[in-house]
């Protein structure tokens, strides 16, 4: 089913770039999520940046050649996931206008306390 052009006021994206590990593949989300909103509409996004503990800049490491990215890794249950560093997620932002970002500390699934970054953006207006 597509969705309509322009159809929504809002979008919002909570440990989804997490679950979508390729760049290419982030950036395809990020046009039908600027496609789908409507001008001056929100989207919000909660996920995880790069951590700093040695637990995952080991995977970090392990898994780099293979998907193509630092921080990207794969789980003991066999999912591909990613972390981003903020100047990833500023250059995949990039069309959108920032309004305000913060980092805060969470727990994962496996409660690890992680550290993961909200961003609210906003699609520009027309000219």
């Amino acid at each position: 089913m597509r969705l309509p052009d322009a159809g929504f006021d809002a979008v919002l994206l909570f440990a989804v770039l997490t679950c979508v590990p390729g760049d290419e593949a982030q950036r395809r989300l990020i046009a039908e999520l600027n496609r789908v909103l409507k001008p001056g509409g929100i989207l919000y996004i909660s996920d995880l940046l790069l951590q700093d503990d040695e637990r995952n800049r080991a995977r970090y490491r392990r898994c780099a050649h293979q998907h193509g990215a630092y921080g990207v890794f794969q789980t003991a249950d066999g999912a591909i996931c990613r972390h981003h560093s903020r100047e990833w997620l500023t250059t995949l932002l990039a069309g959108f206008e920032p309004l305000a970002t913060r980092t805060i500390t969470v727990a994962t699934m496996n409660g690890h306390e992680s550290t993961a970054i909200q961003i609210l953006t906003r699609k520009p207006t027309a000219a």
